[in-house]
């Protein structure tokens, strides 16, 4: 009924706690991993825990949610990033909505729960101004259902996969979040929020950097078009 789809780009250092927080909730058939760069080192990991996995485009993180939903057969997907800095402890949280028919798409709200990485250093306060400017611009021009958007760039959500397979998404980027609530809106499609807890990655710099603030603002600017 539902697979938790994770996206992962040389995340190796990252990914076995991951993977232990997983499996102590749901078994291995539940979980895809979605790879990105270094392949094969990936894959020996998620071999060891009887995980499967699909090479993604390796075009970007919209390029691999776009495969995803494409590929993996489910009629509820999970998003989540294989950082470490989503809780699977949430995932009842984002499916029950879905299962329950009352949206077509449920997002984990940092700004209803909290954020360690848009806080701190100067960039991640961009990031949290720019997210932020990007919630008010989307309820101002698309959103009529009432219900607020505080988060639409936040990538840990669930969603219907019928649906999301008429939306015609675009973005190979980390926009993809975004293009995915613009374009559920203008379908009017159902979007629920949830609070949600991001924690720093132990390893690593995140993939997302200042410059795809131009690729939110593509985005958005396309979408008054169309």
């Amino acid at each position: 009924m539902f697979t938790i789809a994770v996206f992962a780009k040389n995340e190796d250092r990252n990914i076995p706690p991951v993977i232990d927080r997983l499996l102590t909730k749901y078994p291995p058939e539940r979980v895809m991993f979605v790879l990105d760069g270094d392949i094969e080192s990936t894959a020996r990991i998620l071999a060891e825990s009887k995980l499967r996995f699909i090479e993604g485009p390796n075009r970007g993180k919209g390029a691999a949610v776009r495969h995803a939903i494409r590929s993996i057969d489910s009629e509820f997907l999970v998003f989540m990033d294989a950082d470490g800095s989503h809780d699977p402890g949430e995932i009842e949280g984002l499916l029950d909505p879905l299962m329950k028919d009352r949206a077509e798409m449920v997002i984990g709200s940092r700004f209803l729960g909290s954020s360690e990485e848009l806080q701190g250093s100067a960039a991640n306060r961009i990031r949290h101004l720019g997210n932020v400017s990007g919630n008010v611009v989307i309820n101002s021009l698309w959103n009529r259902t009432g219900t607020k958007i505080t988060d639409a760039q936040n990538g840990f959500r669930s969603v219907k996969r019928g649906p999301f397979l008429t939306l015609a998404l675009e973005e190979d980027g980390f926009s993809i979040e975004q293009e995915m609530v613009i374009k559920c809106l203008k379908k009017g499609y159902r979007i629920l929020e949830v609070p949600s807890v991001e924690t720093k990655r132990q390893y690593g710099r995140s993939h997302i950097s200042n410059w795809h603030f131009f690729r939110f603002v593509r985005c958005m600017v396309s979408n008054l078009f169309t």
